[in-house]
């Protein structure tokens, strides 16, 4: 069926770079930074956390920016979040990692716990323009997986949640609101929402895009509805830009990632060719 809903418009990351410029978070919470585009949008006093196993950060990013080079889950179970932050919910966050459903709602549930009701959790990738690009298996150069899985989920466990997918090109991205950092329901009932909703087909939303994702158009008016300045943003100068080309250690950090898994591809290939020998 053909899709339904506003017109895809505009490219997510002038989205975000609008979004950064006017709600100036004090905080701002990235997973899956890869070369670092979207994260060097965050603004030069805000304290920004970038998270990705395996980055390529080429571009000149926030000087208080803090990467780890690890997974999301990782990630969240061995750092306290809040000492990182300085105490600090996380005010702003983008979630753009593995393009998978249970990945999504695990970074989408962990964020939440660290946030305040205040927060925005923007998700990536929620509105796929075919089945195509919809496949849990990688088979094209766009793909966006069965993260729009999130969103249906959400909608159906958590009716305390302001959600809505801004209808931007490529993917969609959603932004949700009214946090509960309280609220346990995504950990307490996590296998139960993955037996509900992993399995559904993309023919769960085809023709419905508009009802099942809660669509809206990439237009000022609504953006500017979804996410207002936050309030300490009024009374904060802009400082001095402070930016730095973070690349020697993440190439460092590259190399010595490749290394190991070229160790561990050998490695595997002598066992292979000693086994069928």
């Amino acid at each position: 069926m053909p899709y339904v809903g506003p017109p895809m418009t505009g490219r997510y990351l002038d989205l975000l770079a609008g979004i950064h410029e006017r709600s100036r978070p004090r905080t701002y919470l990235e997973i899956g930074m890869r070369n670092g585009e979207s994260l060097a949008l965050a603004r030069p006093e805000t304290m920004v956390i970038g998270i990705d196993p395996l980055p390529t950060v080429w571009n000149k990013l926030n000087a208080d920016v803090g990467l780890y080079f690890e997974t999301s889950d990782d990630f969240f179970a061995t750092n306290d979040v809040p000492a990182l932050l300085h105490d600090q919910p996380i005010d702003l966050a983008f979630i753009d990692g593995m393009h998978l459903f249970e990945y999504a709602l695990r970074d989408f549930r962990n964020v939440e716990r660290n946030a305040s009701r205040d927060s925005v959790v923007m998700i990536h990738d929620c509105l796929p323009p075919s089945a195509e690009v919809a496949t849990r298996n990688r088979e094209t150069a766009l793909w966006t997986g069965d993260t729009w899985k999130v969103i249906c989920c959400l909608a159906e466990m958590r009716h305390d949640l302001e959600i809505a997918t801004v209808a931007v090109k490529a993917s969609g991205l959603a932004v949700i609101r009214n946090l509960d950092p309280q609220n346990t329901v995504l950990f307490d009932r996590y296998d139960e929402a993955i037996e509900r909703f992993q399995s559904l087909g993309f023919d769960h939303i085809d023709g419905r895009q508009d009802e099942m994702l809660h669509l809206v158009p990439n237009s000022p008016d609504v953006i500017e509805r979804l996410i207002p300045p936050w309030p300490a943003a009024a009374g904060r100068g802009a400082p001095a830009p402070k930016r730095y080309p973070l690349r020697w250690p993440v190439l460092r950090y590259q190399a010595l990632r490749n290394a190991k898994l070229g160790a561990r591809r050998a490695q595997r290939a002598l066992t292979r060719s000693g086994s069928s020998s």
